[in-house]
């Protein structure tokens, strides 16, 4: 890729697409494809196997069975303080896994890029960082109910806890994995102290650091149903286990469901807010592909 490509990259229009964008279309229709068609397949064959016997229906019910339920029901379980309804577990898991992923990617991208320019701090903050990156999320739950009972506060410590160390340390390796050629090039050119950062080593970091992101957010997740199921009564985890305890398998396999199309649903925004914010990724891959 020659110097008149980069300087389009970043300065001049997009060039054109080599697939265009009748084929960015039907890229993008075989993704969806692919995922209405996993569905019906998983659907089908869970049908098919509690109907042939293969599945226990009371203990697996297929979807036949626990879609019509969270229709005709409102999916409560538990009694008295400990009742959990499907629709305010769901909000609950929400919020709580959305404020404290938005905290700890925050703080970590925050501390990771200050670590990453002050090299005095990075002696000292990085050992911390990898110190507490290993404990699991689930280890912080008796400290978290402790300090903030057993309600949403709890849930978000918990979720904070379990991403912002790795979050942190992510951050300095992204900007720590930027090419030397790069920031060189850039004070030749007379660029210094914060247009260096603006302009070269934090977009070229950008990449590695979103993926850390869409990691990080799967951590998220399962940091927030692990502490409801284990010690928090409220959530979507606190559901699933209310429901196993009371033989409830229906709402169960609801919850779990629910679980893993809302996680899905999370990441699929995630990488699409990936695409529009990091356009120069895209117009990188398009001035490479002109030169080819």
């Amino acid at each position: 890729m020659g110097l008149a490509s980069n300087l389009k990259v970043w300065r001049g229009p997009a060039p054109p697409s080599v697939e265009g964008a009748s084929g960015r279309r039907v890229r993008r229709w075989k993704s969806f494809g692919g995922l209405v068609a996993a569905w019906i397949v998983l659907g089908t064959v869970w049908e098919a196997g509690a109907r042939l016997g293969v599945l226990d229906p009371a203990i697996l019910p297929p979807p036949s069975q626990f879609i019509p339920y969270l229709i005709a029901t409102s999916g409560s379980v538990g009694l008295g303080v400990n009742k959990v309804s499907y629709g305010a577990a769901l909000v609950e898991t929400v919020i709580r896994v959305g404020v404290g992923f938005g905290l700890g990617v925050g703080t970590g991208l925050v501390v990771g890029t200050l670590l990453s320019a002050i090299p005095w701090a990075r002696v000292i903050g990085v050992p911390i960082a990898q110190i507490l990156a290993p404990i699991a999320p689930i280890a912080w739950i008796p400290l978290a109910i402790v300090l903030f009972g057993t309600g949403d506060g709890a849930a978000v410590f918990v979720v904070f806890m379990g991403i912002a160390a790795s979050m942190t340390l992510a951050t300095v390796a992204g900007l720590g994995s930027v090419p030397g050629e790069y920031i060189k090039s850039a004070r030749s050119l007379g660029s210094r102290g914060w247009r260096l950062w603006l302009r070269v080593i934090l977009p070229a970091a950008a990449p590695g650091v979103a993926t850390a992101v869409r990691l990080s957010f799967f951590a998220a997740w399962m940091s927030v149903l692990a502490g409801e199921m284990a010690g928090i009564n409220s959530g979507l985890g606190s559901l699933v286990i209310l429901g196993q305890q009371e033989f409830q398998m229906k709402l169960v396999m609801a919850g779990l469901v629910t679980i893993g199309l809302l996680g899905f649903g999370f990441d699929r925004v995630l990488l699409l807010l990936r695409r529009r914010l990091l356009w120069w990724e895209s117009r990188g891959a398009r001035a490479i592909a002109a030169d080819a």
